[in-house]
């Protein structure tokens, strides 16, 4: 019992020798702890950009050819003019013929096919996407505002933490000319 009570004179000695060291040293300048008495957190609004996908469906038109390949219906078309053509040309004039006949051939081919070819036009609805940026507010924790008091003083700072029940403090004193 009596040795906890002479560690109470013992630890305020060595509290108060440090502080009156520190005005020994050149600029006056110590450290001591000040009693914190208010922290409240420093919250500030923050516009935050977020990407985001916008989808829509979308009408769109298509248009099919079906029906026979008019290639090939002008190729047999040239080959059967062509055969007409050496049938009725003679001599000389053959090869004319067949020529005329193959390209007269070709080109009643060609319009048969088209003849027989149907195009069909439809609609058909497809999803369309892009991606944009949206825009909130957020409220973000920038610190604590403190307060605390020492020597019979209040002082306010704002810090990056919450100190708990004391603060460290840096004191200064300088004479006044």
């Amino acid at each position: 019992m009596k040795t906890r009570y002479a560690a109470i004179p013992l630890a305020l000695a060595a509290l108060t020798t440090g502080a009156a060291q520190a005005f020994d040293r050149p600029g006056g300048v110590f450290y001591d702890q000040a009693r914190v008495v208010d922290v409240r957190p420093v919250k500030e609004l923050v516009r935050v950009a977020a990407p985001a996908q916008e989808c829509w469906t979308q009408p769109v038109r298509h248009v099919q050819q079906t029906g026979p390949s008019t290639g090939a219906y002008t190729l047999s078309g040239a080959m059967i003019g062509g055969v007409l053509g050496n049938q009725i040309g003679k001599g000389d004039s053959r090869n004319a013929a067949t020529v005329v006949g193959g390209v007269a051939g070709a080109v009643i081919g060609n319009s048969m096919a088209q003849s027989r070819q149907q195009t069909r036009v439809y609609t058909t609805q497809e999803q369309q996407c892009q991606t944009v940026e949206r825009f909130y507010e957020e409220e973000r924790h920038v610190g604590y505002r403190v307060t605390y008091r020492y020597q019979g003083q209040e002082y306010t700072r704002t810090m990056p933490y919450d100190p708990g029940r004391t603060v460290r403090v840096r004191v200064s004193v300088d004479p006044i000319d």
